[in-house]
Parts: structure tokens; sequence; C-alpha cells
């Protein structure tokens, strides 16, 4: 690289110690972020898990934004130090929440939380300030640090799981201070590092860091289950989930339990007769299929009925590999379930599978994905796009010529949108509501437990003896049919079914949001109309952070002599948003292609940011004057190419899906990467051009850049909610859109 000039020229600006203690500090960041992501979504539901991390952004514009007030601290604080200190925050936070009661003492959780990024914030924007002139390497440096820690996160957080790849990152803060120590700093360095080592092979030996099951959420079905007398036999922690599987006492079968909810049935070699009375056995004991596709099979009970019923082949997709790991370790109890030749288990994200197979099926079968209420209005947040209008179209595609669709729901207000996707996707096929209703029977069973409702979607039209026949079983059996095609049908879908009413206008009449889930909007529990309640913290928390941008701006503006440094904290505004705003769009796009979400994640993580960085680098080894003339083109190639790459996707993502998951990666990987690499252009060049200026504002560029990534990243989701993922990609192209249109202005002004 030093045969490149312009390359050459700002290495010799960084001493080789500096570029790599920045690329383990954003590595251990990163690390540190996916870590506490498992951690989270085990102790709180999803919801809480985002605006957490919200905090956690929130954290890295505070830290920025210190050194840009307080420069003279910083300075005394310095690299070693500040980095030193985001490893002791770290392990104070790890041992919060293993010990003390994060579910009660928010607040001082989030204060822990912040701590550890506004210690990375101070560092980062310090280390940006004093080498502005070689921002790009620098940043290089830092993408590609942060694209590495992403990529280890599914190997560390297999093998160790949350706990332990915390106290990784917290070593890793260290061995970063440790690069940027002089001789007063080291032996701090080291004395972390040795702490972080013994701490870290000790609870790998014999864990005493741990989540207690009884400290979770009180709404998580497992703290009800603990308290009741249940123990936990195993646990796994993988990148996925942390999976319990527990034996609730009195004879009662085991469970096993996926982040202290979606609680599923492991039924015993010899099986109580009282497992046959669930709903869900009824689609297998009418139809007796023989060829099944089962979606989410958790603990194996869905396949037992598969196996009951005489099915001959029966494929399981389960995206949670702990689960049918735990269900195998235990085969002793069940019988081998897995291992009965009839039955073939894959782990992958179900509806991904199902797109690949070519097969035909006589029964495709969905059961709860959560189990209580309470527990459901905690995903309302999650994106689940098996329960989305185009999924239904998938199942129904897979379907034999009397094939069914059955789906175990969770309550009324579940079943009533279930039936509007299921309308919905009957429309692509041609069918009106009142025909489309000729497909769908449901039966409710309000003896055990919760009412469960079930939901069946025939390939064909149910005839009325068909439902004269089901019914009666359905009856007899003790289960209530609320949907009968020619022979029961209750207000207000009678309307419906006489063709005097159509289900939009049922849909617009509600209080409650029961229109069709869509792969655009994929957030079927998300029942309320308009931005959900539970957003409303991070709404309130992006709005603070805006409102700090907004008069950081104001400020800029009548202190500043000239017009670019009246525009960049609008412009490093910009571009936060755009970036996250693109990143969640492209994650949301690439999941089912790629099949496991984890791996979609990683895969989408790794590509913006070792792409970024590469990006960067290049700028500077090969087009530093272009670049400096005009940057704008950096920002209108970002534009571009993300409105190209949403337009080629769908065909392109289309033709490849049968593929295998290398092929398909590779095809995600390519296809993203051009925009990866204009992606890291325009920031680090905006921070050279701002610190050839005014130096110390580096920092507060920094400050506004992290603040509105958080304004970003809830406007992201309150969008996809709203409107759809399509808007969160108009989001990020309207941002890079202004960023280009400051950039224009001032170059001109400047007289570039």
């Amino acid at each position: 690289m030093r045969l490149i000039p312009n390359f050459g020229a700002s290495l010799g600006e960084l001493p080789a110690p500096r570029l790599l203690g920045t690329a383990i500090l954003s590595a251990s960041a990163l690390l540190l972020e996916i870590a506490l992501t498992r951690l989270f979504s085990l102790i709180f539901f999803p919801p809480y898990v985002f605006l957490i991390l919200s905090v956690a952004i929130l954290g890295i514009g505070i830290g920025a934004a210190a050194t840009a007030l307080r420069p003279a601290m910083a300075r005394r604080i310095g690299l070693a130090l500040g980095s030193i200190a985001a490893a002791v925050c770290t392990i104070l936070l790890l041992l919060f929440a293993v010990y003390g009661s994060p579910v009660e003492m928010q607040i001082l959780l989030f204060i822990l939380l912040a701590l550890p990024y506004i210690c990375f914030g101070l560092v980062i924007s310090l280390l940006f300030s004093e080498h502005a002139a070689a921002s790009r390497i620098l940043y290089m440096s830092d993408l590609v640090g942060a694209g590495f820690g992403a990529l280890l996160a599914i190997p560390l957080m297999n093998r160790f799981g949350a706990v332990d790849v915390i106290l990784l990152a917290a070593i890793g803060f260290s061995f970063a201070g440790l690069y940027f120590s002089k001789e007063r700093d080291r032996l701090a360095a080291v004395i972390c590092i040795g702490f972080g080592v013994a701490a870290f092979a000790v609870n790998v030996g014999r864990p005493f860091m741990e989540i207690d099951a009884a400290k979770l959420a009180a709404e998580k079905p497992i703290v009800a289950a603990v308290s009741e007398g249940g123990r936990i036999l195993r646990t796994r922690w993988d990148a996925f989930a942390r999976t319990d599987l527990l034996d609730p006492g009195a004879g009662r079968p085991l469970r096993l339990y996926v982040d202290g909810g979606a609680a599923s049935v492991m039924p015993a070699e010899a099986a109580r007769n009282d497992l046959l009375g669930d709903i869900g056995f009824f689609p297998f004991a009418t139809e007796q299929p023989e060829r099944v596709f089962i979606i989410g099979p958790g603990a194996g009970l869905d396949v037992w009925f598969a196996l009951q019923s005489g099915a001959k082949q029966i494929t399981a997709v389960e995206v949670n590999a702990a689960s049918t790991e735990l269900v195998d370790a235990w085969r002793g109890y069940n019988g081998a379930l897995y291992g009965r030749p009839e039955v073939t288990v894959i782990a992958d994200d179900g509806r991904s599978a199902l797109r690949r197979s070519r097969e035909k099926y006589d029964l495709i079968y969905l059961s709860q994905v959560v189990t209580l209420a309470a527990e459901r209005g905690g995903y309302a947040l999650s994106e689940n796009t098996i329960y989305t209008e185009e999924a239904f179209s998938d199942y129904l595609a897979h379907l034999n010529a009397d094939g069914q669709i059955a789906l175990k729901l969770y309550d009324e207000i579940t079943l009533t949108r279930a039936v509007s996707t299921a309308l919905a996707s009957m429309r692509r096929r041609g069918l009106d509501d009142r025909r489309a209703l000729q497909h769908l029977m449901a039966f409710v069973d309000g003896v055990s437990g919760p009412p469960a409702p079930l939901l069946l979607i025939g390939a064909s039209a149910f005839s009325e003896n068909d439902s004269l026949v089901l019914g009666a079983i359905a009856r007899d059996v003790g289960f209530k049919p609320v949907l009968l095609p020619h022979v029961l049908v209750q207000p207000p879908l009678d309307a419906v079914a006489s063709g005097a009413l159509s289900f939009d206008e049922i849909i617009a009449d509600s209080e409650a949001n029961i229109a069709a889930a869509t792969d655009n909007r994929p957030y079927f529990f998300q029942l309320e109309k308009g931005i959900p309640s539970s957003l409303a913290a991070s709404i309130a928390l992006a709005a603070a952070a805006g409102a700090v941008v907004a008069l950081a701006i104001v400020a800029q503006w009548r202190r500043a002599s000239t017009l670019v440094q009246r525009g960049y904290p609008l412009l490093f505004g910009m571009l936060g948003i755009g970036f996250i705003a693109l990143e969640i769009y492209a994650i949301q796009q690439t999941r089912l292609f790629l099949g496991h979400p984890t791996f979609a994640i990683t895969l989408v993580l790794v590509i913006f940011l070792v792409g970024g960085g590469l990006g960067s680098g290049l700028s500077q080894a090969f087009s530093n004057e272009f670049i400096e003339r005009r940057p704008q083109m950096a920002t209108a190639a970002v534009l571009i190419l993300s409105i190209i790459w949403s337009w080629l996707w769908s065909p392109l993502s289309a033709h490849f899906i049968a593929e295998t998951v290398m092929t398909r990666a590779i095809i995600a990987a390519l296809s993203l990467l051009p925009l990866a690499l204009c992606m890291g252009m325009p920031f680090p060049q905006a921070l050279k051009m701002i610190g050839s200026l005014d130096k110390p504002q580096v920092a507060l560029a920094w400050s506004i850049n992290g603040l509105m990534t958080v304004v970003g990243s809830v406007l992201a989701v309150a969008l996809s909610i709203t409107a759809g993922f399509n808007a969160v990609l108009w989001l990020g192209a309207t941002a890079y859109m202004a960023a280009t249109a400051i950039l224009t202005i001032t170059q001109r002004r400047s007289g570039s």
C-alpha cells in the first residue's frame, strides 16, 4: 500500500499501533452491542431491547460531545485510559445485569449501558480530532474493525454465549488501551487484560455469572414456571437465543423456552392421551396427511402429532438450532423423535426453506410462535414474515390440490388478522372475498388454558359437506366452530360471505389494526393503529437527540464564519440518518433470501462495515483529488446505487433462491458491495474537510452523527410500521439527497 502515494502518505501520519488499536476498539464495541442484544432479549422484550440499544448509540454521541465541549478534559483522559474505562464500565454493566435488578432499576441500567459507549465515543472522536487529515484511513480501520467484530459474533456467541462474549468485549477494549498506551498507562491496561482473561476463563470452566430465569421480565412464561417449582435441566446460549429445557414437575412433559418465552412441549415416548386433546392435533387427525411441512416444531410436539396421524414424510424446519439439539440430546425421553426415518429436520427459516423447495405437501402447519397474550404483546415490534400475505401465498403454492394450511394462533384478534391476511393472499389468486371465505375454517379450544384458535386454509374451497363433517368432529372433541363455509359464518363475516360487504370495510371500521400483514409491513403482532405505544420511549429519546442536534446547528450557524462550517452539522446529521436507514432496509430485504435471520443481519453488517471501510481507504488511495474537488459525487452515488439495488434485488433474489447458502451469501454480498464502498466515502471526507477548517469541531461532528443515528433508527422503525420498509429506503435515499445538496451548495459558494 505504501507504493500508492496518497495511501502511503496517510499511513505515515498514523502510527501502526493507532490503526490496530482503532480496529480492536471498534470490533469490541460492535461485539458488545451484538452480545447485549442477545442478553437483553432474554431479560426484556424486543421493543425494550431496541430502546436499550438506542441508548448505547446515544452514548457514542454523548462521548463525542464531551470531547468537543471539553477538549482539554478529553486529552487528559486520553486514548488509553478512555479505552480502559470502556472495559471497566462493560464489566460493571455485566455485573449489574447478572447480580442486580435490571428490570426494577431501569434508570441505573440506562446509565450503565451508556457508559462504555460514552467512553468509546470520547476515544474515537479524540482519535479523529488528532488525525483529521488522515480521516479516510482511520475510518477504514474503524469500519473494518467493526466488521470483523460482527463477523466474529456468531461463532463466539455459539461457542460461549452472551455473558462470556461481553467479557471478551471488555478484554478487547483493554487491548485497545494497551495499543494506545504510553508508559504511564500501560500497567493499567495489562491489569485490566489480566482480570478480564481470568474472569472469562473461570466463567467458561465453572460459570459464576449467569442470568437467573426468575429475574426476567414478569410476563415471560419461564418466570412463572420456575416460581411454581420448575427445574431448568439444560441451558444453551447461541447467536440466536438462550434456550432452556425445563421440567415443570408434577409429571408434566418437559418444555423448551426460547429467551424465556415461546414455550413448546417435548412429548415423552409414552405420551399421554391428553396431548391428543390439543387443538393443534385437529388437522392431523381429520386429514391424516401423508406429506407434512412444519414451520417451527420447537420441542417436537408438532412432529409427534404428524407421527400419530401416520404421516409418511415429515419435514420440520426450526430456526433455533439449539431446540433441535436439545430434542436430540433427550432422545431417550422423547423416543428419538427427530431420528425417525419419516422425519427430516432442517435448521433454517421455515418460509425461506419452503421457497427453495419444489415439493408439494398435504399439510403445512404453523403452531404458536409465542404462547401467552401478554407475551404476544411483547413481540409487537418484531418482524414476523411467516404471517404475511406473501407468506400465505408461498404456502398455498406448495400445497397439493386438496392440501391445507393449519395455523394454531393465540387469541381472537390474531385469528382475525390471520383471516385478513389469508383473504389478501386469496385475492392474489383472483378470488373475491366472498369466494375466498369458502377456503377458510376456524375453531376455538375454549377448555384447555387460554382459548386457542385454529385456522384452516384450503387450497380448494371447502364444500358444505366438509363443513358439516369437520364441524361435528370439532364439537365432539370440545372445540367450538366459529367459521364453517356454507354452514356457520358469524357477523360481520356473514355480510362478506353474502357479498354485501368487503373485508376492507371491516378493516376500516375496526379499532384495532387487523389489516393483512405484508412483507413490506411484517409486524403481525402490531395490532395498534399508527405508531405503537411501546415505541413511545424510543421516540422520546430520538426527539431529545434531535433537539440537541438542532441546538448545535443553530449555535454553529451563529458562530461559524464560512458556509462550510455552517452546513456541516446538518451534513453529518444526514449521513447518520442515511447510513442506518439503508442498513436496516438491506437487512430486512435479504433476510428471507439468506434464511437464518442472525446470518442475514451479520452478513449485511459485515458488508456495510468492511465494504465501507475499504471504500474509505480506496478513496484515499485512488481518487483523493477527485473526492476532495467533488465530495458530493460520493453521496450522489449512494443515492443512485441504493435505488438501483432496490429495483434489482427482487428479481435477482427470486432467480437465485434455490441455490446453496454459500452461493446466496456471495450473491447478496456482491450485490451490496458497490453500495457499501460508496457509503464509506462521504463521512471521512467530510471529517477531513471540517478538520482542515476548524479541527476542534471534528468531535462535535462525531457527536451529531451519533445522535442522528439514534434519530434515524427510530424513524426507520416507525416508518416500517406505519408505511412499510420501502419508506425506510426513501428515508435513507432522501438523507443522502440532502447531503448531496449541502455539499454541492457549500462547494459552489466556497468557489471550489
